[in-house]
C-alpha cells in the first residue's frame, strides 16, 4: 500500500488528534475544542465563520482558479459523558471522552485544510468546510443548516469519514448505497382508569395495555415490514405508577425507531403510530403518539461513491476500497447529505485490544489518520480540478 504523506504532518495529526481528545464535551458545550479549532485555523491563516449552532465553525476556501465544483467536508466535534478508562497518557480527566472517533475527525480535517490552503493554487472552484457539534444528540446539523442555509445551497459534493476501529486498518469502505440507518426517538402515552389494585375489574389498566402494546409493536417488524428491508423498533424506558397496590392513570414509553431507507423508516414511524392510537381503545383505554426528534438514513450517492472508491485504489493500492452491510446507528450527516451527491466514508481504524465505540476503552491506530488526511487530499484535487 502506497503512503505518500509527509512524516511532518502525520506527527501533526496525531500532536492535534491527542491535544483534542484531552479536553472532550458534550453536545453544544463544545467551547473550548471550538477555541482549539479556530486558534489552528487563525495560525495557518484560514478564514473561518464561528457560533453556528453555538460552538460550529464554517470555513470556505477559494481556489486561485474558477470553478464550478463546490466540495463539502464535514467533521462532528462532540465527545461523549463517558468517564475514560484507557490507559492513554493523553486520556480525559474530565468525565467526559471522546469514545467514537471525533478527535480525530478534527484532526484530520484540520491538517488536510492546512495542507490544501497551502496548495490552493491548484483547486478550482470551492472547498467548504463544517465543524459540526452535537452529532452524538442528532441535532447540531439541523440548527447548522438553520442558521445558515446559504452556505449549502451551492455543494456540488458532499464528502465526510468516519473512523471505524471493527474495520482494518488501510481499508476505507464506501459503500453505494445506505452507511448508517435513520434513528427516530418516540414517546407514547398510554392512558387508563386509575383505582385500586385490588379491584382491577373497575380500573382500566394502562400496564396492561401498554405491555402487550410493545409485544404487538414487534409484529410490525415480523409481520408488516419487507423482511429484505432493515428496522428495528426498540422500546428502552418505561415509566408507570406510584405504588404496588395502585393501578396507574398512565404509562409513557420511550424508544427509537431505526431504519435503512426513507420509505422503510416512514413506513415503521405510520404504523407504530396508527398501533398506538388504536390497540388501547380495545381495552378501553387511549393512546398518543408523538415523535420527538430524529435524523434520516444516512445513504451515499452510487456514482460519486464509485468515484471515490476509484481513487482510494489508485493513492493506496488494489483492494483497499471495500463495501460494508449498512451499520444499525444514525448519524446526522444526513442532514447535510440533502444539498448533493454525498459520500460518507468508514475509515478502517481496528486497534487491538481496543473496544468498539461508545466504550469507556475505545481506541483507534492513529495511522489511519494518515491514509484519511491523503485522501481527503486527493479527493479534493479530484473535485477542484
Amino acid at each position: 500500500m502506497k503512503k505518500n504523506l509527509p512524516n511532518n504532518l502525520h506527527d501533526e495529526v496525531v500532536k492535534v488528534r491527542r491535544d483534542l481528545h484531552k479536553i472532550p464535551e458534550t453536545a453544544f458545550n463544545e467551547f473550548e475544542t471550538s477555541n482549539y479549532i479556530k486558534n489552528y485555523l487563525k495560525i495557518n491563516n484560514i478564514n473561518y465563520e464561528s457560533d453556528i449552532a453555538k460552538t460550529g465553525i464554517l470555513v470556505e476556501l477559494a481556489g486561485s482558479k474558477d470553478g464550478k465544483n463546490v466540495l463539502a467536508l464535514r467533521a462532528d466535534i462532540d465527545g461523549l459523558p463517558i468517564r475514560e478508562e484507557t490507559d492513554l497518557e493523553f486520556k480525559s480527566k474530565n468525565g467526559n471522552m471522546h469514545a467514537c472517533g471525533h478527535d480525530g475527525h478534527i484532526a484530520m480535517m484540520l491538517v488536510s485544510l492546512k495542507y490544501l490552503n497551502l496548495n490552493k493554487d491548484n483547486l478550482s472552484g470551492k472547498l467548504k468546510v463544517i465543524f459540526q457539534p452535537a452529532e452524538e444528540e442528532v441535532g447540531g446539523a439541523k440548527a447548522m443548516i438553520e442558521q445558515r442555509p446559504d452556505f449549502f445551497k451551492d455543494l456540488t459534493h458532499i464528502f465526510g469519514f468516519h473512523i471505524w476501529n471493527q474495520i482494518e486498518l488501510g481499508k476505507i469502505a464506501f459503500n453505494d448505497n445506505t452507511v448508517f440507518v435513520s434513528a427516530d426517538t418516540f414517546e407514547i402515552e398510554v392512558f387508563g382508569k386509575g383505582g385500586h389494585g385490588a379491584m382491577p375489574h373497575l380500573n382500566v389498566d394502562p400496564v396492561f395495555i401498554a405491555a402487550n402494546l410493545i409485544i404487538s409493536a414487534q409484529s410490525i417488524i415480523s409481520r408488516k415490514k419487507n423482511p429484505g428491508k432493515l428496522g428495528v423498533i426498540t422500546f428502552g424506558k418505561i415509566e408507570a405508577g406510584t405504588a404496588a397496590n395502585i393501578t396507574p392513570e398512565k404509562v409513557k414509553l420511550t424508544g427509537t425507531i431505526r431504519a435503512e431507507s426513507k420509505e422503510t423508516r416512514e413506513f415503521l414511524i405510520n404504523e407504530l403510530k396508527n398501533l398506538s392510537e388504536n390497540f388501547p381503545k380495545s381495552f378501553g383505554g387511549k393512546g398518543k403518539f408523538t415523535k420527538s426528534s430524529g435524523t434520516g438514513p444516512v445513504i451515499n450517492n452510487k456514482e460519486f461513491a464509485n468515484q471515490s472508491y476509484s481513487i482510494a485504489d489508485e493513492i493506496f493500492g488494489y483492494n483497499s476500497s471495500i463495501k460494508v452491510d449498512p451499520v444499525s446507528v444514525a448519524d446526522d450527516m444526513a442532514e447535510f447529505m440533502e444539498f448533493a451527491p454525498s459520500v460518507y466514508a468508514l475509515l478502517g481504524g481496528k486497534k487491538e485490544n481496543s473496544e468498539m465505540h461508545h466504550n469507556s476503552k475505545f481506541d483507534f491506530d492513529e495511522k489511519c489518520m494518515s491514509y484519511g488526511i491523503e485522501f481527503i487530499n486527493s479527493l479534493a484535487s479530484k473535485i477542484l480540478n
